[in-house]
């Protein structure tokens, strides 16, 4: 018996590796990989460059133009536009891969937006700021408007192949307002919906709904090429689903998700001014107040909702004195801010930060606690810390991530023996009056009878 489950797996693999080898659409159809720096800390006014990565990881040759996304449109969604914007122009270059020396096209793209809009992963409620950049055409003329056959190719087109690298270099501002934002980066998705699959003719998709196209046959016999969606691109908000959508592959079939898409995602921290040299500091120690969906204790943004209302308090070294009582006159709050704080205060659900200005020269040590809210229970620890930072050219400066997450406890379960009903207060003697009287008439009954049997005895005595 195992030799021929040895048998089975060998012809598996085999036939595997001939699908790869022989190019199978299914399995070289494209892909989209999103990736993006670490978190930036901001002082007020300020602004800085960010590079974002979107990648064809298609397993296949770079000559494959049924791998091949053309149409490349990329999106950001700004969460918290009251702390944070992003500059309309944006720098991008086309990479043939890590490794390479220089990119083999650039320019410059303009954001449409930003347009108040529903990111379901975050709010199917509340808008956001959606800032959209589209290439268009291969090259933008009508000498070359779609990439069909690798002969095409020149080095300037605007499309990516398997293996290449996207790289969208947009300004990042804060808007002289401490607090937090996040922003997330994805494949953006058309929202043409064919009357007539597969959509042989570009020519009946809409311009401005030729959105990151591929061409490419489908599964089968059909040698026949169609214009198909990027499945892991995303549309933020489908109203006839009520959340986001993606596509399968070589597909237009939608599938509603908040999650399954290419995406990355960065925090953008906004702290109080500095000057260094004339030695004027200030700390910035934020978090997230989140609920752990699967209670893992590890807060992945993508799922787990941030919660609002929370209590977090600051506290000094040792662990019960808030912190400006601990360090008096050592340091003060930002305007309109003071410990303790509510979570989501600052505009962005379940953040919070803590912005100490004219911090006195120094090592501080602090910790943060929440309370936790009734009907819940916490699955990460209810004080953080220590944290050590330090008022110095050296620091630090910043204590970023520290999260307090929550499950909610279950409803209250019944016994088996339960009954519903109402509650009325009663006058127990009301109650018991009927029972009472009763017991007296056969007391007095008893009384009677033993009487009168008695008088009874007594009279037959005397006879």
């Amino acid at each position: 018996m195992k030799g021929i489950l040895l048998k089975l797996s060998v012809s598996m693999i085999a036939i595997v590796v001939l699908l790869v080898l022989s190019g199978s659409p299914l399995l070289a159809a494209p892909s989209g990989q999103v990736d993006v720096e670490s978190d930036n800390i901001l002082e007020l006014g300020d602004s800085q460059e960010v590079v974002v990565t979107f990648k064809n990881t298609a397993d296949t040759d770079v000559t494959d133009v049924a791998s091949t996304i053309q149409f490349i449109t990329l999106s950001a969604a700004n969460l918290n536009p009251t702390r944070t914007s992003i500059s309309l122009s944006a720098d991008w270059e086309i990479w043939e891969s890590e490794l390479s020396a220089n990119y083999r096209a650039s320019g410059i793209v303009s954001a449409s937006g930003p347009s108040s809009e529903i990111y379901a992963p975050y709010s199917t409620t509340s808008p956001v700021d959606l800032y959209t950049w589209g290439l268009g055409e291969a090259n933008g003329s009508s000498e070359l408007s779609i990439y069909t056959s690798p002969g095409q190719f020149q080095d300037d087109l605007k499309i990516l192949r398997p293996g290449e690298l996207f790289r969208l270099r947009i300004t990042v501002n804060c808007l002289d307002i401490v607090g937090d934002a996040r922003l997330w980066f994805f494949f953006r998705a058309t929202e043409y919906e064919p009357s007539t699959v597969p959509v042989s003719n570009i020519g009946v998709i809409p311009e401005n709904e030729r959105i990151n196209l591929y061409y490419s046959k489908a599964p089968g016999s059909d040698q026949t090429p169609y214009w198909w969606p990027l499945h892991n691109s995303y549309d933020p908000y489908d109203p006839g689903l009520g959340t986001g959508h993606n596509f399968g592959q070589l597909s237009w079939n939608r599938g509603a998700t908040t999650y399954a898409f290419a995406k990355s995602n960065k925090l953008v921290h906004q702290k109080p001014v500095e000057d260094i040299e004339q030695g004027i500091y200030s700390f910035h120690i934020c978090g997230i107040k989140f609920w752990d969906v699967n209670s893992n204790g590890t807060y992945e943004p993508d799922i787990d909702p941030g919660i609002d209302g929370v209590v977090i308090t600051l506290l000094g070294p040792d662990q019960s004195t808030k912190a400006e009582d601990y360090y008096q006159g050592k340091f003060s709050y930002t305007a309109n801010e003071g410990n303790p704080l509510d979570s989501g205060e600052n505009m962005f659900t379940g953040s919070y930060c803590f912005n100490l200005e004219n911090v006195e020269s120094g090592l501080y040590t602090f910790y943060i606690k929440e309370e936790v809210p009734p009907g819940w229970i916490a699955v990460t620890p209810e004080i953080i810390g220590p944290l050590t930072l330090e008022a110095s050219d050296s620091g630090p400066r910043e204590s970023v991530n520290n999260h307090f997450g929550n499950v909610q406890l279950p409803a209250p379960s019944r016994s088996r023996t339960a009954v519903g009903g109402e509650v009325y207060p009663i006058n127990k003697m009301v109650v018991l009056a009927p029972w009472l009287g009763l017991a007296g008439a056969i007391i007095a009954g008893v009384y009677v009878f033993r009487r009168h049997h008695a008088a009874r005895r007594a009279s037959i005595d005397q006879d």
